[in-house]
């Protein structure tokens, strides 16, 4: 019987690498990762687990490599993918289906068949950088004009690509982030950090730092813990920064700064409500799925957020403020339990919401995209939901 493969490429981040892994349980897998020289030595980035049948592949270049230099570079970056790609095929006698993750890899695939690729679309590119939008447009419009599903993270993307490429908005999907089995809270009726709102992540202008002051002040009785590395600073602080400050400098907000990975979950399940207080004009913020709305709600806890559009999708488990006076309203009502809140349904929503679950789902979308006989041919079993 003849089996399907994947090669994930720029495996480089843990939503990337998580699919990588999930999709391991349904034919053989290898996930690569890019780094060039400089990045490598400063991070020193470590695999996230190294249990799996996951074939694991570290390329190291000099520094240009994907961006200055990715002329020179670009005939080099094809063998290595196509080396990969040789030895899945001599594994499995198929072509094996090849996710990218970012548009500077359209170059490199180009001897990939249309109907092996997937565009896995994690963010709004151009918003990377600046200097170069109209280059990342082109790219990323290459691999959806070529690829045989296009799946985006946000809502919002899945949108504005379908709008851009009408031809093709029967193959572009979405495919919000899933969450890792382990923040699932085994037991979320257990106590709470009394009168206390969480923040988990990074403590970047993606937070409207004005509106987190604003609704401290109005609830002086709640406790408002942020868990995060404060990052962007400058030579000088911008205006930001100087609101951040302000916030951080209140009586009732509490900086605990940066956690271990392995215990950022503690935090989601430890506080009697968590939120995502956003700034709902970031660019950014309006683009993405972040990773807090499954982390937060594997937590079992109520959850605030800023009317950003991919909370939209969950409107009976995510309470959407527009305001600090309807935030502070709505934390109020949370913390003194007046509002009905079942933490196991919760649990129970979010377990299905999980890596392994967004990997059949990925086996789905491909079967909607017209591979439903390749895949009956390779064996995999879909599970319909």
């Amino acid at each position: 019987m003849v089996a399907r493969s994947f090669l994930v490429l720029a495996a480089n981040t843990p939503w990337v690498y998580a699919l990588a892994r999930s999709l391991a349980a349904h034919g053989s897998v290898t996930a690569v990762r890019f780094y060039d020289w400089a990045n490598h030595r400063r991070l020193r980035p470590q695999w996230p687990e190294t249990e799996s049948a996951v074939r694991r592949v570290l390329v190291t270049m000099p520094q240009g490599y994907a961006g200055q230099f990715e002329l020179m570079f670009r005939p080099l970056m094809r063998r290595i993918i196509e080396r990969e790609r040789s030895r899945l095929r001599r594994q499995t006698r198929s072509d094996p289906l090849v996710v990218c993750p970012y548009p500077y890899l359209a170059p490199w695939v180009r001897d990939v068949p249309d109907s092996c690729l997937i565009y896995y679309n994690l963010d709004e590119y151009s918003l990377y950088d600046h200097a170069r939008p109209e280059q990342i447009r082109r790219l990323e419009d290459e691999l959806i004009r070529r690829a045989r599903l296009t799946v985006c993270l946000s809502v919002h993307q899945v949108e504005t690509l379908r709008a851009r490429h009408p031809a093709h908005a029967n193959r572009i999907a979405h495919f919000p982030l899933g969450v890792v089995e382990e923040f699932l809270n085994p037991a979320p009726e257990s106590p709470t950090l009394h009168g206390t709102v969480g923040y988990v992540g990074n403590l970047i202008d993606r937070v409207d730092w004005g509106f987190v002051a604003a609704v401290a002040e109005r609830l002086p009785e709640a406790k408002f813990h942020f868990v995060g590395d404060l990052g962007g600073e400058s030579n000088g602080a911008r205006a930001w920064q100087e609101t951040r400050a302000r916030a951080l400098s209140l009586p009732n907000i509490v900086h605990a700064g940066p956690v271990p990975q392995a215990e950022v979950r503690e935090h989601y399940w430890r506080y009697a409500v968590n939120w995502m207080p956003y700034d709902m004009a970031h660019r950014f913020n309006v683009a993405s799925c972040p990773t807090k709305i499954m982390d937060a709600l594997a937590s079992g806890r109520p959850f605030v957020s800023t009317d950003i559009p991919e909370i939209r999708l969950y409107p009976d488990r995510i309470h959407a403020v527009r305001s600090p006076d309807e935030a502070a309203s709505r934390l109020r009502a949370l913390l003194r339990g007046d509002i009905r809140h079942d933490p196991r349904e919760q649990i129970a929503f979010a377990a299905m919401q999980t890596w392994p679950h967004r990997a059949i789902r990925l086996l789905e979308l491909l079967a909607d995209s017209g591979m439903e006989t390749e895949l009956a041919a390779s064996g995999l079993e879909v599970a319909r939901s």
